[in-house]
């Protein structure tokens, strides 16, 4: 039986919004939606960056760390995601951790309490991979105890600390890690400044104990598989806008000064970072996901990056019927996306829940279009419209020192977007930001 507008639309959306209420495993989502953009290594998507950051761990004896950067909703988890997928399961173990389940990205990233969360992390999320979590669990308190950090979890008491005897006691409540120490590290001032404490008062001594964590943790791993751990979310830390340079500041402190802590001893490390971070003296890969080429730097069309859109939509609609919503609007759908997908899955998610007869009417489009615009152009100063307006002139992101952190906050907030181009990318406004950008330019 045909579905009815009313189903379509709600079965359209379900699988627009995957992560709001999943009801299909990630490997059903995979086979499912999956499109694979970087097939094309000239394409308008770039080069494979799984496949490059599968080589650098092979080819790598020991551990590696390596930064995935990029726009936040060009489809980095997407990607990494796959990652867990792709590596040889013989050899090594993936483990997954979202540091956003931990820490309030708002606020400036602190070192030591980071530091800590990615032993939380790792432990949290084991069980997943087939990993002794109860084992490890263990050695996490035991490392808290021989910093010297004492917590008071809601999961129950638990502390650790030397004892008179020389040994290392250990009290552990009732509960998982998460239900524990994940509240602690976000909430907690007091454990965070004992950790703080920790680490200024010897960061040497940190660094081995930390580093020694993961080398027990290794070591209790069965088998001879090395692991692979996946932190996510990193990209997501741009507070607002009276603390965005704070936020950013501490997120490239956090990858240069502690560049040595984060190179964790006998497993490899991604780490997501925002596209405007860039980390003095990183001396590791650091692999670029940019939005899919929609337009060409002429403002002409992208007809292949278009397709590759029009076909991770069409795996989404039902029975892959993208025309019934959009009717003959689709490529224009596409281009106010800019290529990312965030802003192209909320622009068709928008459609989805207005009223009246499918296709939608153009007048329904300029409203979610409006929408959007209004969303991105909030807390725009006149001086980050003066960028906009300089970058929509040249293709070029140049601007003075004294405007770094401007230029960096548009591309946090998506306002500004960077395409390839062959051997050189080029920058543009965010096409649903174009008309604004050009009504500044002729006032000027």
């Amino acid at each position: 039986m045909a579905l009815s507008d009313r189903e379509y639309r709600k079965a359209f959306y379900q699988a627009l919004n995957i992560q709001q209420g999943r009801s299909m495993s990630e490997e059903d989502e995979y086979e499912r939606f999956y499109v694979p953009i970087y097939a094309s290594p000239n394409g308008p998507a770039g080069p494979d960056l799984v496949a490059e950051i599968i080589n650098a761990i092979d080819f790598t004896t020991g551990g590696s760390v390596q930064l995935l950067s990029g726009y936040r909703g060009a489809g980095k988890t997407t990607e990494l995601m796959r990652l867990r997928r792709k590596l040889d399961p013989e050899r090594y173990v993936p483990v997954y951790w979202d540091v956003e389940d931990y820490f309030n990205t708002e606020l400036p990233i602190d070192e030591g309490t980071f530091l800590v969360g990615l032993a939380a992390g790792f432990v949290d999320n084991c069980e997943d991979a087939g990993l002794p979590q109860d084992k490890l669990r263990e050695r996490l308190w035991d490392f808290l105890g021989r910093m010297n950090v004492n917590m008071e979890a809601s999961a129950g008491p638990i502390s650790a600390g030397w004892g008179q005897d020389g040994a290392i006691h250990t009290q552990v409540g009732v509960g998982p890690v998460a239900l524990g120490l994940r509240a602690t590290l976000r909430d907690d001032e007091s454990f965070r400044a004992q950790v703080r404490k920790a680490l200024e008062s010897n960061r040497a001594v940190f660094r081995k104990e930390i580093h020694q964590f993961f080398t027990d943790v290794v070591a209790d791993l069965p088998g001879e598989r090395t692991p692979v751990f996946i932190v996510d979310s990193i990209d997501h830390y741009r507070g607002r806008a009276d603390t965005f340079d704070q936020v950013r500041e501490s997120v490239e402190s956090l990858f240069s000064v502690y560049a040595d802590e984060l190179a964790l001893p006998g497993m490899h490390v991604v780490y997501t970072v925002p596209i405007h971070a860039n980390p003095p003296g990183w001396r590791g890969q650091r692999w670029p996901v940019l939005n899919v080429k929609v337009r060409e730097r002429d403002g002409s069309d992208c007809a292949e990056g278009i397709e590759l859109l029009r076909e991770v939509l069409s795996r989404r609609a039902p029975e892959r019927n993208l025309e019934r919503l959009l009717g003959d609007q689709v490529d224009r759908v596409i281009r106010d996306s800019g290529g990312l997908f965030r802003d192209l899955f909320r622009l068709v998610a928008g459609l989805l829940l207005k009223e009246g007869a499918l296709p939608v009417d153009v007048v329904e489009i300029e409203s979610a279009e409006n929408r959007e615009r209004s969303n991105l152009d909030v807390g725009l100063s006149e001086e980050h419209l003066e960028i906009l307006v300089d970058v929509q002139r040249t293709k070029y992101l140049r601007v003075p020192r004294e405007r770094s952190a401007l230029a960096w906050e548009l591309q946090a907030r998506g306002a500004m977007m960077c395409y390839r181009n062959g051997t050189v990318n080029w920058y543009g406004v965010h096409p649903l930001l174009e008309p604004l950008v050009a009504d500044m330019n002729e006032q000027s």
